[in-house]
């Protein structure tokens, strides 16, 4: 990170470079690419960059902050992007403005945020974003704060509106969000210094999705996550058994219609991470509670130096025959990767 000061300014520069080989053998046996139809690539190299820039009087009266991320590809798909580029107002004590492009982050879930339809939704597999991905959308807002409730409006283009509204209840954060005909609420609860519960519920698009769960640290520095998420945009069985059969009539559109872990309707997610001095251990599971079918993910990364980490994410894909996860076109993913912060 970088830090000057120029006319009674503060200017900020940090960010994060990385580059990830991926091993992906294809699984030959799936009935979705049936003798690696498909030419699955046994290896991918990436590589990526994002940069920050932040700037603030000595005053705080208006902030600036632009996100670049550059992305590049041994199979062609380079490019640039800029995440985020707004500037904040403080209008009044208990007005701010903000115009740009912003990465929103709502919702309390921990792999699934049924409430976030503002920002980017979380990927249950990557929830921390390791690559930092996450790209902002196009807003004017303004979080007005009346006692000790916080109101949010934004404005789209395209005459999309939305709001958020947030208070403090009897030491229960809750929060109401609405988008066009979308609405949700989140709440989330710290008990002493070691539980967390949380839960969000949404109506979008004639869906109703919901997560509840939560999580607790040790005092080993060991920290559970779990979670319940429901769906009724998912398939249900009979419609599971459609598409199967779907297969063998039109193998193109069935993969186009493919789309792991949204094709049940419950799922369970649990998260288990530990630090060991400058090595920390991380194992995600997922299940599809209809079928039995899991993706296990086990990552190991170590501190080469405080803003110096490599890593190695290894990820297996579980069930039986016509599971929905036996049906991934790869066998396996096993990442090695290395991360510099600045």
């Amino acid at each position: 990170m970088v830090k000057t000061a120029l006319l009674l300014m503060t200017l900020r520069v940090f960010g994060s470079a990385g580059a990830e080989s991926q091993l992906t053998p294809a699984n030959e046996s799936s009935a979705l690419n049936p003798g690696n139809i498909g030419r699955v690539p046994l290896q991918t190299n990436v590589a990526d960059v994002s940069t920050f820039f932040e700037a603030t009087p000595e005053s705080k009266r208006w902030k600036a902050r632009v996100k670049l991320r550059g992305s590049s590809s041994d199979r062609g798909s380079d490019s640039i992007a800029l995440g985020e580029a707004f500037v904040q107002m403080k209008a009044a004590s208990w007005l701010d403005v903000t115009a740009g492009r912003v990465i929103e982050k709502w919702g309390t879930g921990y792999g699934w945020t049924p409430t976030a339809f503002v920002g980017p939704r979380r990927n249950p597999t990557d929830p921390n974003d390791r690559r930092s991905e996450y790209r902002g959308a196009d807003m004017i807002r303004a979080d007005a704060f009346v006692d000790d409730t916080t109101i949010s409006v934004y404005a789209f283009g395209g005459g999309s509106f939305a709001a958020r509204a947030y208070r403090l209840i009897g030491g229960t954060d809750v929060a109401l969000h609405v988008r066009d005909s979308r609405v949700g609420l989140s709440l989330s609860r710290v008990f002493g210094e070691a539980l967390e519960l949380h839960g969000e519920i949404a109506r979008d698009a004639g869906a109703a999705r919901a997560v509840a769960g939560g999580q607790y640290t040790f005092v080993n520095d060991t920290n559970i996550v779990l979670e319940i998420y429901h769906a009724t945009d998912g398939l249900t069985h009979s419609e599971w058994s459609s598409f199967l059969d779907s297969i063998d009539h039109d193998l193109q559109d069935a993969n186009a219609h493919y789309a792991p872990l949204r094709m049940a309707r419950t799922y369970t997610f649990g998260r288990l991470s530990r630090d060991f001095g400058k090595t920390n251990g991380e194992v995600i599971a997922i299940a599809n509670l209809r079928d039995g079918s899991a993706i296990v993910r086990a990552a190991v990364s170590h501190k080469l130096r405080p803003s110096l980490s490599v890593y190695v994410i290894d990820t297996e894909f579980t069930g039986s025959n016509g599971s929905e996860l036996s049906l991934m076109q790869v066998s396996r993913v096993v990442t090695a990767g290395v991360r510099v912060y600045f």
